[in-house]
């Protein structure tokens, strides 16, 4: 059961997250959430050929993160711009991804580190940012409150397991880069099955939406 954890977990949970955008755009063909099947289906494959390098050909993966947490915070950025209302939202989503773009670029491309080291730092920040991201559109939720509830809004379950991973995780990943070996697998262990748990949270909240709204 460990090493399902460790190594494919992962890939299964954005698996969950790629069949409920894809049905989700069956019935809402938005290109906001065109873009979120796409994201899912990408990192889908993305994160099963990581896992496939370290299971099977026992090779190095963290070039495969490095572009995958640049991936993300690019979607969650476009994400989060396109539902947060009000000038100060939309610029405080743009500097944070100025600022991930700006760390992704100088710890990546100019220092080459690309192919060669996972960098927690990066990473946290960019888990940091979502997590902002999320308090902003909460917050938004609250300064307009109205009469639709928002139990039945896609984007609050999706982003309420946006919040329980990233931010629990962001601090995880802090821990991670100054962990020996043995405690790295612990520790990626532990994101995997949050990471699942947000899955399965947004998953259970449409099919909550889905039941209600047949049954009105």
């Amino acid at each position: 059961m460990k090493p399902f954890i460790t190594n494919f977990l992962e890939p299964l949970s954005y698996l969950l997250y790629t069949f409920l955008t894809c049905y989700k755009y069956l019935s809402v063909k938005t290109f906001k959430i065109k873009v979120l099947f796409a994201y899912y289906l990408f990192a889908t494959l993305l994160i099963s050929y990581a896992s496939f390098l370290v299971t099977e050909r026992n090779m190095d993966n963290n070039w495969i993160y490095n572009l995958f947490f640049f991936l993300t915070i690019c979607v969650f950025s476009y994400y989060f711009h396109s539902i947060l209302f009000g000038k100060t939202k939309k610029y405080l989503v743009k500097f944070l991804f100025i600022i991930n773009v700006g760390f992704f670029t100088y710890y990546d491309v100019l220092l080459k580190q690309f192919f060669e080291t996972y960098n927690n730092h990066v990473f946290a920040f960019c888990f940091l940012s979502i997590v902002v991201y999320s308090l902003l559109y909460f917050y938004q939720l609250i300064r307009n409150v109205s009469e639709l509830n928002i139990l039945y809004e896609f984007d609050f379950w999706l982003i309420s397991g946006y919040l329980l991973y990233f931010l629990s995780c962001f601090f995880i990943i802090l821990v991670y880069g100054h962990a020996g070996i043995g405690l790295r697998r612990v520790i990626w262990a532990l994101q995997n099955i949050i990471l699942f748990l947000s899955s399965v949270i947004t998953i259970t909240g449409n099919l909550w939406i889905n039941y209600h709204r047949k049954h009105l």
